[in-house]
């Protein structure tokens, strides 16, 4: 019996290049694919942002809160006014809108603050941690900010209109970015009550 020696030379040069070239285009489509689901999800928060003002907004012309719930505005409830809350809770990675109501008479919005919220255990409405806020404006205690990202208390951001359907806080403008930090949506609140897109 002869003995043969069996040539075994691996991967041709063409059939690398092959390969190569099919792991550059699947690792390309898969970068694509997550900085469109990034953009998407930016979006949906600008969205979701808008949708909750417009809520407030109506909720706060001519209408008090009714604290107790008993269908009746009785005693000190006229001192109430309806509100949202957008921060980031120190133990979460997302942003958050939060709907509630704070005391007029008080001498800051965050010491009064009260959620209504029941979703995400009352921490209110998320907005994925894949979203950025940054806000340029006036904060509820009359500080000027450029580019902040909302935090809890008061480092949260407060809006709120009067019965007039004036914004007396959260004047300015909202981004929402993807993580990268590209800027996919502006949104914006004038004193007027006014509020849309950029």
């Amino acid at each position: 019996m002869k003995k043969t020696i069996k040539r075994n030379d691996g991967f041709s040069m063409v059939e690398m290049i092959i390969v190569l070239a099919i792991v550059a285009v699947v690792s390309a489509m898969s970068v694509i694919s997550i900085s469109i689901t990034y953009t998407a999800r930016a979006k949906e928060a600008a969205s979701t942002f808008d949708s909750e003002i417009a809520t407030l907004y109506a909720s706060c012309k001519g209408m008090s809160v009714d604290v107790d719930k008993n269908g009746l505005i009785q005693g000190d409830e006229e001192n109430y006014a309806y509100c949202i809350k957008l921060y980031k809770p120190a133990s979460k990675q997302e942003v958050f809108l939060c709907q509630g109501y704070y005391d007029l008479t008080a001498t800051s919005v965050a010491g009064s603050f009260v959620s209504t919220s029941t979703m995400n255990g009352g921490l209110g409405k998320n907005l994925t941690s894949y979203v950025k806020v940054n806000f340029t404006g006036k904060k509820a205690d009359g500080t000027d900010v450029t580019n902040f990202a909302p935090k809890d208390g008061s480092d949260a951001i407060y809006i709120a209109f009067n019965r007039r359907g004036e914004c007396i806080y959260g004047v300015g403008t909202y981004e929402f970015k993807k993580t990268s930090g590209k800027t996919v949506a502006r949104k914006y609140i004038r004193a007027n009550g006014s509020h849309g897109s950029k």
